[in-house]
Order: C-alpha cells, then structure tokens, then sequence
C-alpha cells in the first residue's frame, strides 16, 4: 500500500522547471538482415518524430501532445502520458547508419537498422613451418 501511494504522489508532484519524459514501449528483434526497433507511438504525428543514428547508438525522440479539456469539460482521469520522449538505445553490433529506414504507421513506429558488412572480424592466425 505504501509503495502505492508513493507512486501516485511521485508522478503528482513535479519539481518547478523539471521535464517530464515519458518513455515508450519498444521491442527490439533480430532478423537476417539486421534488427528492427518498434515502438508505440500512439498519437504522435511523423514530424513530431526524430530519429538519430550513428552506427553504434540510436536516438528516439520527439514530443506527444493530446487536446485537453475545453470550456464546459473536466478530465476525470487522464492516464495517457504526453509531452516529450526520448529512447536511446546502444546496439551490441555496428548497423550501416546509411541504410537505416523508419517508418511511422497505425502509432507504430518501425526502424529497420541494416547489418553492417564492414564489422569487425577475427582473422586467423598461421604459422610458418
């Protein structure tokens, strides 16, 4: 119970001038050709998405904003979280940052990130006889 009310009073109480960032569901996964990030973006327009990649770290973020009550109208209960977000993600492997595509469809933005053909390699030793 008192983790609870911690918890509800931690999200009600905002320090003056601190931003609130919500962070997004993700789901990370592999296939053959290189690994794709999908996250729930309900709501959020494609311009208000920016995603930022590097070859070794990708940034998601961006901003949510939801009408709120007009003349005449009180929220009851407002649970859907809005303002800015951000995700920021470091790749175990290296991704071509070139051939990376995103694509924003039905709240679900898709982020496909290319394997890269010029990673690291471990190259045999010989000796010679």
């Amino acid at each position: 119970m008192d983790r609870a009310f911690e918890r509800v009073l931690a999200s009600s109480v905002r320090l003056p001038g601190a931003v609130d960032v919500w962070r997004p569901a993700m789901d990370v996964y592999e296939t053959e050709s290189g690994v794709t990030l999908r996250v729930e973006l309900a709501g959020v327009p494609s311009e208000e998405v920016r995603v930022v990649v590097d070859g070794e770290y990708v940034q998601i973020c961006g901003r949510r904003a939801l009408p709120r009550a007009g003349d005449g109208q009180r929220h009851l209960l407002i649970e859907i979280s809005q303002g800015p977000f951000e995700r920021v993600l470091r790749m175990r492997a290296p991704y071509d940052a070139d051939g990376v595509v995103a694509r924003l469809e039905q709240g679900i933005l898709t982020v496909e990130l290319p394997r890269n053909d010029n990673a690291p390699r471990s190259i045999p030793v010989r000796s010679q006889s």
